[in-house]
């Protein structure tokens, strides 16, 4: 009875299949628009475990790569710096950014 079974499944999929409704991946959308952005954002040390998360999620739902650091060279060289002042978290887009629409974006999703 197995065998019976096995080849009338392999008939009506390779029918299913013959007719266009067999598995197939399903045709995909183009690549977002921002698809390929390197978004570097600045976080001193004491930080980064407070805002790891919040970034990470912002980045991927845009698809964005994400590069966080915490050397005292990239407060000059990220397109974001996130600073704390008196307990509250603040962000600084660099001026001249070529990220800087998505910096800014950024810091308004992540940070409260």
């Amino acid at each position: 009875m197995r065998a019976l079974e096995a080849t009338t499944l392999r008939l009506l999929m390779s029918s299913l299949a013959g007719a266009g409704l067999g598995c197939r991946p399903g045709a995909r959308a183009g690549p977002p628009v921002d698809a390929g952005v390197v978004v570097t954002v600045y976080v001193a040390p004491p930080l980064a475990d407070r805002v790891m998360g919040r970034l990470q999620r912002v980045a991927a739902r845009h698809q964005w790569a994400l590069s966080v650091r915490t050397d005292a060279a990239a407060a000059a060289e990220a397109d974001l710096v996130i600073a704390d002042s008196g307990g509250a978290l603040l962000g600084r887009v660099r001026a001249g950014s070529p990220r800087a629409e998505q910096a800014k974006q950024m810091a308004d999703s992540a940070l409260p």
